[in-house]
């Protein structure tokens, strides 16, 4: 899905009711039931989406925080890429280079630390 400030056409900084009002505006414009465009019920379930997410103050916030994508699932975190280092408390890069972690040197066991 798009962006959900892009969707319901509202800056980032819009309070409760100019979001609402917003949704409001395109549910009535896009329903199903009062639009028999082919793209309307599209339409309409993408504003319902972003409805869900800036229509929720919790939501938004994570959603804001990159937290939670445009489809509201979580972000998959701590993994900043292959050199980041750190996976459970085992250093990798200094594993790599033989100065072992805080949990241990190159010959513990990983998944202990992983699992």
């Amino acid at each position: 899905m798009r962006n959900p400030y892009e969707v319901l056409g509202v800056p980032k900084g819009a309070g409760e009711a100019e979001i609402k009002k917003a949704y409001r505006k395109l549910a009535k414009t896009y329903h199903p039931d009062t639009n028999k465009d082919a793209k309307a019920k599209d339409r309409f379930a993408e504003a319902n989406a972003a409805y869900e997410i800036l229509g929720e103050p919790e939501k938004r916030r994570q959603f804001d925080r990159g937290e939670i994508d445009a489809d509201g699932k979580p972000r998959a975190t701590g993994f900043e890429g292959f050199g980041g280092g750190r996976a459970g408390g085992f250093d990798f890069n200094n594993a790599a280079r033989g100065r072992g972690g805080p949990a241990g040197g190159v010959g513990e066991d990983i998944f202990s630390h992983l699992f």
